[in-house]
């Protein structure tokens, strides 16, 4: 690989221009250097960069990790961390980010090149294999869109929607990962742990399912309950013709939720479709 863009956030100047030069004669552009949180996910957003190369402790009121955070919630970028920390509450909160490499300095050359390529050729991967599982749901979701608008034209539109709900939902289960792995891997059990730890297990679950369909996600809380904002619609021109298509992310949670023993429906609140700038789905 070579003529990647990559964006380097680091504090210390001399360190951030070593690392400038090496990362040239690799071959690859060095596309901006910055040395604060605030300027990391302004300029990530801005440059769009295939990799950022980020210090966790940096000037200003933004750490690299909570920088991380705000970037993976507005554009899809792989990011490797390069720190001096290694206790277990920063590894834990890093972890949390889903960094493409965790690299302590001192580092070798060799090591920051050899994850540089790692991290590149695996977020290749999966962006291609969520354009090939985009494509084919669109294609068969339309498909079968088109079909029942004409078999079921004497039926009411919440008749229509009802029946496409359920069609979707089996549709889509064979590429949905089960929620019963998850909680085998993080070592939880329905009868034995608090609800509130398997609901956040859930929701994680729910933002890298989401993210397989090329769905970036952000949950919030208040009086009214839990929200899943969509920050992006990977089927929006398909949307804006056919709201019916927004069925296809209700069906998601729908199916993932009943998955669960988590009591509570989820809805639609929002949609681009109907003009608004985020999708919103809130859990009663």
């Amino acid at each position: 690989m070579s003529g990647e863009r990559i964006m380097v956030v680091e504090d210390e100047s001399i360190l951030a221009m070593l690392i400038k030069r090496k990362l040239q004669n690799w071959g690859y552009e060095v596309v901006d250097w910055v040395d604060t949180g605030e300027d990391a996910v302004k300029n990530a957003e801005k440059y769009e960069p295939d990799l950022i190369l980020m210090d966790i402790v940096l000037k200003g009121d933004m750490d690299g990790i909570e920088a991380a955070q705000r970037i993976r919630e507005n554009v899809d970028i792989p990011i490797i961390y390069l720190t001096a920390y290694s206790n277990d509450e920063v590894l834990k909160r890093a972890q949390e980010t889903e960094p493409y490499g965790y690299i302590l300095k001192p580092f070798r050359e060799g090591e920051v090149n050899a994850n540089i390529k790692m991290a590149l050729y695996k977020h290749n991967s999966e962006k291609k294999r969520r354009d090939a599982i985009k494509k084919r749901v669109l294609t068969d979701f339309y498909d079968l869109v088109q079909k029942s608008m004409n078999d079921y034209g004497d039926y009411s539109d919440d008749d229509i929607k009802e029946t496409l709900l359920n069609i979707f939902s089996q549709r889509i289960e064979e590429e949905l990962p089960s929620f019963d792995d998850k909680m085998e891997e993080l070592g939880l059990n329905y009868e034995t742990d608090d609800i509130k730890d398997i609901f956040e297990a859930y929701l994680n679950y729910l933002s890298d399912l989401l993210l397989g369909f090329g769905i970036r996600s952000k949950t919030d809380y208040d009086k009214e309950g839990y929200r899943i904002n969509f920050l992006n619609c990977p089927w929006k021109t398909e949307a804006e013709k056919k709201p019916i298509f927004c069925l296809n992310c209700q069906a998601i949670i729908n199916h993932s939720l009943n998955w669960t023993n988590i009591e509570g429906k989820m809805d639609r609140d929002k949609t681009i479709a109907e003009g608004s700038p985020i999708c919103i789905f809130q859990l009663y």
